[in-house]
């Protein structure tokens, strides 16, 4: 399905519906309620910077904002920043509601923002963390050598992402880090230098 401004592939109908099928309602709204807060923080630190929304693409790899506009180099990175900030900030004000009430879909909520906002902190592309790496190293070196320090970098930490999952799986502790790793290796980008492609997870 796709519109000029939304737009949302068949792979991502389906991981919904496969979701939407294995969890509660209750579940879905502590899943929601952080990606929603996470792009939330996006969306409003690229319009403070004049920036404008073109596109909101859901796809496997997750929600994609595409942007229009000119701004420094800093304003691509601190909109990049904005999505786990808010993300931490809604975990703690969750975590701290859950505590005052005892509500178990608050408790779980806090967790998955948690866990989502410093899994995009990573310096991986394409994840918000490797976006502010790229953005960082392309001002300190260069184009050329900004781009193969990220992909390196990207490649050897996912690889060892991957490794720990699969240390992980013969223990017996799940399969999460390993699906992970595996989905940050297939997501990476052709090229690291993402500043003018516009686009943020």
């Amino acid at each position: 399905m796709e519109n000029k401004r939304l737009s949302i592939s068949t792979g991502a109908i389906l991981l919904g519906a496969l979701i939407y099928c294995t969890a509660s309602f209750s579940e879905l709204a502590a899943i929601l309620a952080p990606v929603i807060v996470h792009e939330l923080g996006h969306i409003v630190t690229l319009r403070l910077y004049g920036l404008h929304i073109r596109r909101v693409k859901a796809e496997l790899r997750g929600l994609c904002i595409e942007y229009g506009g000119v701004c420094a180099p800093i304003g691509h990175a601190v909109s990049a920043l904005a999505g786990p900030a808010a993300g931490l900030g809604y975990a703690f004000a969750a975590s701290y509601a859950a505590r005052r009430t005892g509500n178990g879909v608050l408790t779980l909520s806090a967790g998955v923002s948690l866990l989502l906002s410093l899994f995009n902190l990573l310096p991986i592309l394409p994840l918000d963390g490797g976006r502010v790496f790229s953005i960082l190293a392309a001002e300190l070196l260069g184009g050329r050598r900004a781009d193969r320090l990220t992909k390196a970098l990207s490649f050897t930490l996912s690889a060892a992402l991957l490794a720990a999952g699969i240390w992980l799986m013969a223990r017996g502790e799940g399969t999460a880090l390993a699906l992970a790793a595996l989905w940050l290796l297939a997501a990476q980008p052709d090229k690291a230098i993402l500043v003018n492609r516009k686009e943020l997870l």
